[in-house]
């Protein structure tokens, strides 16, 4: 990735689980960023020391996974930018990267950690340079407007997936290749409705 001179990131929402988040503060401090954390059972505070001065992630502990949700936060040490770019991408996250190169930005749409838009902005001039193609079908978009319960569907669903999950192991433990082959069709189908609902 071309990270140009510097980058800023635009409604960032990430969830880490504990080790993708520990994996990402090691990445820092492999790259000789200097951070400091401090983690209750309500939020996990990371002190990042940039070369453009200090910048503060509070994550907020949610059902196990900790919740990195930023308005507005400019990355001018490249260092951190990469690191910060791949756990984006790792973690699945959401944000809208605003890169700047000497004579024009890219702002890069990027959802569950795939960019699906990229638009290069020189002067008032904007060229799509990306877009993603969709591939959800049209009965699943109206199936999914049609549910108006999907704030109440979402945590059934989560547990449906964790139980789903369980089913595999079993079935992975005791060498049941029929049902290991089930219940990966329908977790398959569970993450498609869950991206839906979470769309």
């Amino acid at each position: 990735m071309n990270l140009g001179i510097e980058l800023e990131y635009f409604n960032l929402a990430v969830w880490f689980d504990r080790r993708t988040l520990h994996a990402m503060v090691q990445a820092l401090v492999e790259e000789g960023v200097s951070v400091t954390w401090k983690e209750s059972p309500e939020q996990f505070h990371l002190l990042v020391n940039t070369t453009d001065g200090k910048s503060d992630w509070k994550m907020q502990r949610v059902n196990g996974s900790y919740k990195l949700q930023l308005a507005g936060i400019p990355v001018s040490d490249s260092r951190v930018a990469a690191v910060l770019y791949h756990f984006v991408e790792k973690a699945k996250g959401h944000a809208i990267i605003r890169i700047r190169l000497e004579d024009s930005f890219l702002m890069k749409y990027i959802r569950y950690g795939e960019a699906v838009r990229i638009v290069e902005i020189k002067g008032a001039e904007k060229k799509v340079i990306y877009e993603k193609s969709c591939n959800v079908t049209m009965d699943q978009v109206i199936a999914a407007l049609k549910r108006r319960d999907s704030e109440e569907r979402i945590p059934v669903l989560r547990l449906e997936l964790d139980y789903e999950l369980a089913t595999l192991y079993d079935a992975i433990k005791a060498a049941d290749k029929g049902q290991v082959r089930e219940s990966k069709e329908r977790l398959k189908q569970l993450r498609r409705e869950m991206l839906l609902l979470e769309a």
